[in-house]
């Protein structure tokens, strides 16, 4: 029984190991994904601090023309918020380059780029306003591919200063995504 055992892990091993080599030597082309995320909103809006947390999701579009580089953009709407009077609904267009290191099945990335934001601010005694700003976006990620379909996992922040910097959100996203590649 366990020469058996021994013998179907070792064919199921090597043929992980066969599959992994041909998945990873076709990663790279146009890609489109989607994805759901939890943001994490810290704002202080006139000295006074809140947290909270927002669900939403997210849809991909972008490029990988070598095993080591992408350019991507993404919308995110990041859900919204409300706690103590403060009410936050937002989203955000990102443009990121992503450096990866590609090991076998596995892509390790790190990303940079510009957040578009857009968010509706409703105040309790103030009323309802809304802003938009460019603001510079970091993150960093893992993700698993098979041939033309992905899986990752990341997390990305930035922040947000809105109406003359009276409100300023530390904005951190994770989110679990699926992507396919047309090669």
């Amino acid at each position: 029984m366990n020469m058996k055992f021994a013998a179907t892990t070792l064919l199921g091993l090597v043929s992980l190991v066969a599959l992994a080599q041909n998945a990873a030597a076709a990663d790279n082309g146009f890609y489109l994904g989607g994805g759901a995320t939890s943001t994490n909103f810290h704002a202080t809006v006139d000295g006074i601090k809140g947290s909270d947390d927002g669900t939403g999701f997210k849809v991909i579009a972008g490029i990988r023309p070598l095993d080591w580089i992408a350019v991507e953009a993404n919308y995110l709407d990041m859900g919204n918020v409300e706690k103590n009077g403060l009410k936050i609904d937002s989203t955000a267009l990102t443009v990121s380059g992503l450096l990866i290191a590609n090991i076998s099945i596995v892509d390790l990335y790190a990303r940079v780029g510009a957040a578009k934001w857009d968010a509706k601010f409703s105040v309790s005694g103030i009323g309802n306003v809304s802003d938009d700003g460019w603001e510079p976006t970091y993150g960093a990620g893992v993700g698993l591919h098979f041939g033309s379909f992905g899986v990752r996992a990341e997390y990305e922040m930035f922040t947000a200063k809105a109406l003359n910097d009276q409100v300023k959100t530390d904005l951190g996203t994770v989110s679990v995504s699926f992507l396919y590649t047309f090669l």
